[in-house]
């Protein structure tokens, strides 16, 4: 029977509880409520999958590398409330004693974590499921034995559905968001371009390379679009890409998921 690795997007399914308990008007209550739904969810998402390895992976504090590069990323995203932040830890300890391991690399977001988890676990024919509503993840599931479900929505994705969503390919995805931008994280795209154009464009040519190298091709409007923007586009396309290869520095049996009952 094929190994499976439940990956949980932690900041993402514990933001998106708290939101929804704004009508609570005490700070700390509010807190204690998202963290007992929490793990509600995880023995639920537990129990669904019955996962041989389990992690939940938070973001760092502070910036990472995609900062560095470009100081303009995540600008004017909404801030997370100060009792959440503060309480984070607390939620870590709290996963932990159910029995969930976790993960948060200084320097690094749990986006590029999550990545490299689900890459080396495939090279092992582990099959990942990562919980979360992140589009980003989806330029992952090009590999048949990476998964994506959104709790929220009790759905799962794969290699088949993306084309149906994008128009494109799991592996051309960063190629396309390089052209139509991703707004949530300020990565800028190309001006005019929207998803229609950029089809059309990776229709004739793939990739970034194979655009800017064939732009004469293209019909006069599309080559005024692109003029100039290929040093925009790398950037846009490296923001976006996932890193697969960061170095975790421990083994995949150290994820290992035991249930309480088991132990």
């Amino acid at each position: 029977m094929d190994k499976t690795l439940l990956i949980i997007d932690g900041m993402n399914l514990i933001r998106r509880l708290y939101a929804a308990l704004e009508a609570e008007q005490d700070a700390v209550r509010r807190v204690e409520r998202t963290q007992s739904i929490a793990i509600d969810a995880l023995s639920k998402l537990a129990h669904q999958f019955e996962p041989d390895y389990a992690v939940v992976v938070f973001d760092s504090n502070g910036k990472t590398w995609r900062h560095e590069v470009y100081p303009e990323y995540k600008l004017g995203r909404v801030p997370m409330d100060d009792a959440l932040l503060e309480a984070l830890d607390d939620f870590a300890r709290v996963f932990r004693f159910n029995r969930f391991p976790c993960l948060r690399m200084e320097g690094w977001e749990a986006d590029d974590l999550i990545a490299t988890l689900a890459v080396k676990a495939s090279q092992h024919k582990v099959t990942s499921y990562i919980v979360s509503t992140d589009k980003g993840f989806t330029q992952l599931l090009g590999d048949e034995c990476i998964l994506q479900y959104d709790y929220f929505a009790k759905l799962g994705y794969n290699k088949a559905w993306v084309p149906g969503k994008y128009g494109v390919q799991a592996e051309q995805l960063m190629d396309y968001w390089a052209l139509v931008g991703d707004t949530t994280n300020r990565i800028p795209g190309v001006k005019g371009i929207g998803p229609k154009t950029a089809l059309s464009i990776i229709a004739d040519a793939p990739t970034i390379e194979d655009i800017y190298a064939n732009l004469s091709h293209f019909p006069e409007r599309i080559q005024k679009l692109l003029a100039g923007g290929y040093e925009q586009c790398l950037l846009s396309r490296s923001l976006v890409s996932l890193k697969t290869d960061v170095s975790l520095g421990f083994s995949l049996s150290k994820l290992k998921y035991q249930p309480k009952s088991e132990v």
